[in-house]
């Protein structure tokens, strides 16, 4: 499989998850239709400009290729329209949709680690290893965190369900696969995706979190 190819497809993954998310914590807050849309892009793209920036990318890769702001902006707006022709129903079911967007949060937190990981080898860094894990950290959290911080919320990746760890093991498995043990991109990506999601499914499920101080 194309190697470009299969690093757009898992960002794309990515961004339509936390774009998901981001609307639906948009419609919880009881935002309108422009704040969803921001809420949408914000935690679709937001951590991927802090990505960018860090390596010198400028302008950051949303305001260079259209596609990026089109999937967040579609799937904001399909999340918006869904929540407007249910004529108020929606918040009736917010339990269950909260829950399937924690599902879609898992999955677009395992794609962004790959993708944060694999623009820092593409920008020539494989030989730093702390940097790629960070990047993968900043690119699957930094969207969240801003997301978070415009509904004035603790953001949550440092309260709940130990949400910062998966991202760093499983940004450190990618690069470890891909630039240690020379594992194709394709099972590398899969594996890290399957993994995060894993184990993000069994902290919500157990309600694992870190200790916190009494």
């Amino acid at each position: 499989m194309d190697p470009n190819l299969l690093f757009t497809a898992v960002e794309m993954v990515g961004m339509v998850a936390f774009a998901l998310y981001g609307a639906l914590v948009g419609l919880k807050y009881r935002l309108d239709l422009f704040g969803i849309l921001l809420m949408g892009i914000t935690a679709s793209l937001g951590g991927g400009v802090i990505r960018d920036l860090l390596i010198g990318i400028t302008p950051p890769a949303m305001f260079q290729d259209y596609r990026y702001l089109l999937v967040a902006v579609v799937t904001s707006l399909v999340v918006f329209l869904a929540a407007y022709l249910s004529r108020g129903r929606y918040h009736d079911y917010e339990t269950k949709v909260e829950a399937l967007a924690n599902i879609f949060d898992a999955l677009g937190l395992g794609a962004f680690n790959v993708v944060g990981v694999q623009a820092g080898i593409n920008a020539g860094f494989s030989d730093n290893g702390f940097l790629l894990v960070f990047l993968g950290l900043m690119t699957g959290i930094g969207g969240g965190i801003l997301r978070d911080l415009f509904v004035l919320r603790m953001p949550v990746v440092f309260h709940k369900h130990v949400y910062a760890l998966p991202a760093i093991g499983g940004s450190y498995l990618y690069y470890l696969l891909l630039c240690r043990l020379s594992v194709p991109q394709l099972p590398a990506s899969m594996v890290v995706i399957a993994l995060v999601f894993l184990v993000r499914m069994l902290a919500t499920r157990y309600r694992w979190n870190l200790p916190h101080a009494p």
